[in-house]
């Protein structure tokens, strides 16, 4: 049967503690913050203006790309690496708003630099410092050529770790006078910081839906399994909403458009995707599942359900925020 496209974000199967809590662990929430989190969506931590996070954490985002001249890539005579950006934007449309004027790169994300002329300044690099106000990130790397300048501008994409996938939260509501317990973040309504919680279990294992956010959807089959993949809430010439108010549960899906064939920066980049792909969901090798039938477990029409796990996650990254 094929499948038809209901996405719910990434809804746990597996983890190395029991259910109902498997390894979650609180987190805060601004009250301040206006953006909805969604039951199952990918947080990250929010930072300020020095890319330095601020304890809270934040609806997930996608990767980000710095708009940079031609000569704002450059390396200093101790090999430090500088790119000077003038703005950003997400790379891949329709995700959550990120940031205001101040957010900055965060330290400890990864920047990966390609299209840029001059020794070493092309690859993957760890991110030790940035500011929104003077439109800076820094490379500390001391391997890199001195004294290098970019002649081309090139693509700088920034990639930030994800904190786990939210489960829900607790907060005093302003408009009922005491403490309730909610499977979102509505954006409004607390009287002072929110109690979220998050699943951070390095080994958690999580079903998605898949869909496609730049063309026409294909299944995603047994040659993605093992690679690394992102997500989004807008599927090619959809509509969506981020996250469904009614059932509180997160609209995102495993993208299909940020898998390596659509990779402008190829594997240096997609190394550093959130999510690594373990299996398609109830497949069984050489037969045909008796749950073919139900809706995303056909893995040979667009849209099926796939079994993801964390790749480039706080808990798994080389370096943390």
């Amino acid at each position: 049967m094929a499948n038809t496209f209901a996405p719910n974000g990434f809804s746990q199967l597996l983890g190395t503690g029991a259910t109902p809590s498997y390894e979650q662990v609180s987190a805060a929430i601004s009250s301040s913050n206006t953006t909805p989190i969604f039951c199952n969506d990918p947080v990250v931590q929010a930072v300020g203006a020095t890319g330095v996070g601020t304890g809270y954490i934040q609806q997930a985002y996608g990767p980000v790309t710095l708009t940079v001249a031609a000569t704002a890539i450059a390396t200093s005579a101790n090999g430090v690496l500088t790119v000077t950006y003038t703005g950003y934007s997400t790379t891949t449309s329709n995700l959550p708003t990120f940031a205001s004027a101040t957010w900055s790169p965060p330290v400890g994300s990864v920047i990966v630099i390609s299209g840029a002329t001059g020794a070493g300044l092309n690859g993957a690099f760890t991110i030790t410092a940035s500011s929104a106000s003077a439109g800076t990130v820094t490379v500390a790397n001391p391997g890199l050529a001195a004294s290098q300048t970019s002649t081309a501008s090139g693509t700088v994409t920034v990639y930030v770790p994800v904190v786990g996938i939210f489960a829900g939260c607790r907060y005093t509501s302003t408009t009922q006078k005491k403490p309730i317990p909610m499977d979102y973040w509505p954006g409004s309504d607390a009287s002072n910081d929110v109690q979220a919680y998050v699943i951070t279990d390095p080994n958690a294992q999580f079903s998605v839906c898949t869909g496609n956010s730049n063309t026409t959807a294909t299944a995603v089959g047994l040659a993605n399994v093992g690679q690394n993949i992102g997500f989004n809430y807008s599927n090619y010439n959809g509509s969506n909403s981020n996250g469904n108010t009614n059932t509180q549960l997160s609209t995102m899906f495993a993208d299909q458009y940020s898998l390596i064939a659509n990779s402008a920066q190829g594997a240096p980049a997609n190394q550093f995707l959130p999510f690594r792909i373990i299996s398609l969901q109830n497949y069984i090798p050489g037969q045909t599942s008796p749950l073919a039938s139900i809706n995303g477990n056909d893995s040979t029409t667009a849209y099926n359900r796939i079994v993801v796990g964390f790749n480039y996650s706080m808990q798994r990254g080389l370096a943390g925020i």
